[in-house]
């Protein structure tokens, strides 16, 4: 009886640990198109492009970023359905996850030389710039945590006397 009890309790944990939690009732959920266009509103005000620069910049950063997206979840996979036990596969997943690491690193230096052809250095500096600040701040945002610069309130830290 003890056995039943427990598998099914191990069963209820598994199956919550993998189910998604809904969103907030009136948030919706990601949606690429929007993070994007907040993406590309972000880097084009950081980085001061003008309209003609913006137009000719982000389909390359577009191109760039999903093709290190698929390049991504190519190393994700490979991670994750890695061999158990078994020291020369295990060695052959590191090689290739490495040598994928390696095009994404040639693959970012070969669109960023495109990049320097459509906007001037300084504003390439800003994109990078920007889009690290950007992502952080959206990764502060999904952990609930305030934004850099502002300062909790006493009352929100609890008190301590």
């Amino acid at each position: 009886m003890k056995k039943v009890v427990f598998c099914c309790l191990f069963a209820l944990c598994t199956i919550g640990a993998w189910a998604q939690p809904e969103p907030p009732k009136g948030q919706p959920r990601f949606d690429p198109q929007k993070f994007q266009q907040m993406v590309e509103e972000s880097l084009t005000k950081a980085a001061e492009l003008t309209a003609d620069e913006a137009k000719s910049f982000f389909p390359l950063y577009t191109e760039m970023r999903k093709k290190q997206r698929e390049m991504g979840r190519q190393i994700h996979e490979l991670k994750k359905d890695a061999p158990q036990g078994n020291d020369k596969a295990c060695a052959e997943t590191i090689s290739k996850i490495k040598r994928l690491q390696v095009e994404m690193a040639e693959l970012e230096e070969s669109y960023y030389k495109r990049f320097l052809k459509a906007i001037p250095a300084e504003k390439v500096m800003k994109v990078m710039k920007a889009e690290d600040d950007f992502h952080r701040r959206m990764v502060r945002g999904q952990r609930g945590q305030r934004p850099e610069g502002q300062r909790q309130r006493p009352a929100e830290r609890g008190a301590r006397r």
